[in-house]
C-alpha cells in the first residue's frame, strides 16, 4: 500500500477574498495549499484543507465551503466574518 498526495488548487475567488483580506488590513501571514491524500487500491481518502497561518492561530478552508474554520474542525466561522475575527483577536 502506498499513499499518494496530490495538490489541490485553490478555487480563484476563495484566493481573492483572502489576499484581498490580508492586503487591506497589512497582515503578513503564509497561506498553503491544501492536498488530497489517498491510499492506493483503496478507496480511503482525505482531503487536507487550504490553511492560513497568522501568527499562532492556522484558519483551515476547503473549497466552496463558506465556513472557516479555526486551528482544527471543531470550531468555525463563516467566511464573511473572517476579517472581524481576525482585527478583535489580534
Amino acid at each position: 500500500m502506498q499513499i499518494v498526495k496530490e495538490k489541490l488548487e485553490i478555487d480563484e475567488v476563495l484566493e481573492k477574498k483572502i489576499n484581498n483580506l490580508l492586503k487591506f488590513n497589512n497582515i503578513k501571514a503564509e497561506l498553503k495549499t491544501g492536498s488530497i491524500i489517498s491510499l492506493t487500491n483503496t478507496n480511503i481518502a482525505y482531503i487536507e484543507p487550504h490553511s492560513l497561518k497568522i501568527k499562532e492561530t492556522t484558519y483551515l478552508f476547503f473549497n466552496k465551503c463558506k465556513n472557516v474554520y479555526i486551528n482544527d474542525l471543531s470550531r468555525s466561522i463563516p467566511l464573511k466574518v473572517l476579517e472581524h475575527f481576525i482585527k478583535c483577536t489580534f
